[in-house]
């Protein structure tokens, strides 16, 4: 049995996520690895005034890296900003939403662990 799962980003299918008009590539499966708390690994796109719309991970926790961009994170009742190099932690079955603002794009990378 192979020890490990190896795939380039550039093969990896862009599919569409959570509503809104976001883009994300699943970068690892629960089947790629022998953990039962991921969920999922993605590495998520949001263009210029873009958004991941109002949602939640139904007993999921999430964890995402800002790699470029800048724009707004709502989370239940509240709101912050987001840069580069910011890292959240969202609890499990916390509605939010991500939003891209001024004129350049997002990227995320996104960690979903089952609790």
């Amino acid at each position: 049995m192979k020890q490990f799962t190896k795939i380039s980003l550039s093969d990896i299918p862009l599919e569409d996520a959570h509503g809104g008009s976001g883009k994300r590539k699943v970068l690892v499966n629960p089947e790629d690895i022998t953990s039962n708390h991921l969920e999922l690994v993605t590495k998520a796109f949001l263009g210029a005034g873009s958004s991941f719309d109002w949602h939640s991970h139904e007993d999921v926790d999430e964890i995402f890296i800002v790699l470029k961009g800048h724009g707004k994170f709502y989370c239940e009742n509240e709101e912050t900003f987001y840069k580069e190099d910011d890292v959240f932690s969202i609890h499990a079955n916390a509605k939010h939403k991500i939003t891209a603002e001024g004129n350049s794009p997002s990227e995320f990378y996104f960690v979903r662990i089952k609790v």
